[in-house]
């Protein structure tokens, strides 16, 4: 709850300076209370990382971690072993990066694609055929094989995150000058990058408002520009974290769908989204969840 609490007021903060640009200006923005409130932010956030740190450490000591290893446990080890090279501010800032970078982008791609296979039931139909090639009847939580052969809901998943990119708005700074047509932007340049638009251009992807899954199925794929698709960035500053988090989507969706059949809500088909940092939908995202085993049914909102 704290930890949820603490990504929480982050994220309400930081969308404050897109909204006034004069605190783009690193200058003004020191002034402001706004800078002050992000400062104290990130020192609560450290401050809990590293008492998690401590308290995995003494649990390590006193051998009470039975239970398999966590990411952070992971972590104190290369640490140990490798104290010049990976401090314990290092792990700090892995920690914060996978705990801020890897909650809401996954959830949010995860309740889009539910939503999304709910309001297109002949592609929801596919993945289950998919995973009933895969587990038959035996009931398994999947292995690395098994997400490798879910071919098709990942062109699902990606055909929901190009509609709705879990971060609709990147930001970069240029290291170098750059030529756009007629334009030049000069090296120093901070530029916003918005994969939401990108991915809605015509051009690229034809009637772009469709969800169509085959768009990213491995002939299309091969056709289009690398650049065209921005869910998880591209180029040297492309997520490191993107196969990992294509992995967790897959396990929840394929996990929902053995349980499930996902169904829309009456009124409530229509997606509002709204920005803060991560994309989100007004008013949520409603499906039925009708069990598979004795067809009662579940509303679940988002």
């Amino acid at each position: 709850l704290i930890f949820n609490f603490l990504l929480f007021r982050g994220k309400i903060q930081i969308p404050q300076r897109f909204l006034k640009p004069w605190l783009l200006f690193d200058g003004i923005y020191q002034m402001s209370k706004l800078a002050s409130d992000e400062l104290k932010q990130k020192r609560r956030l450290d401050e809990f990382t590293r008492k998690m740190i401590q308290i995995r450490r003494e649990m390590k000591q006193k051998d009470e971690i039975t239970m398999k290893k966590c990411l952070l446990d992971y972590m104190i080890e290369i640490s140990d072993s490798n104290p010049n090279d990976f401090n314990e501010d290092d792990i700090v800032d892995e920690a914060c990066t996978f705990m801020l970078a890897g909650q809401d982008s996954v959830g949010a791609a995860v309740a889009f694609t539910i939503f999304l296979l709910a309001q297109n039931p002949d592609c929801q139909e596919r993945c289950m055929d998919e995973i009933e090639r895969i587990f038959g009847s035996d009931d398994r939580a999947p292995n690395m094989q098994d997400l490798r052969e879910m071919r098709y809901l990942e062109m699902c998943i990606k055909e929901s995150l190009r509609l709705y990119p879990s971060v609709p708005l990147i930001a970069r700074k240029l290291g170098e000058e750059v030529r756009l047509s007629k334009f030049t932007l000069p090296a120093g340049s901070n530029i916003f990058i918005c994969p939401f638009a990108t991915h809605r251009l015509p051009d690229i992807y034809p009637d772009p408002e469709k969800f169509d899954p085959e768009r990213f199925s491995p002939e299309n794929s091969e056709k289009r520009n690398p650049y065209a698709f921005l869910a998880f960035s591209a180029g040297p500053r492309y997520c490191i974290g993107n196969r990992f988090a294509i992995m967790e989507i897959k396990t929840v969706i394929s996990r929902l769908l053995r349980s499930y059949h996902i169904l829309p809500v009456a009124g409530k088909t229509n997606i509002n989204p709204v920005f803060r940092i991560t994309l989100r939908a007004s008013g949520g995202l409603w499906v039925h969840l009708k069990s598979r085993e004795n067809n009662k049914l579940v509303e679940l909102s988002s």
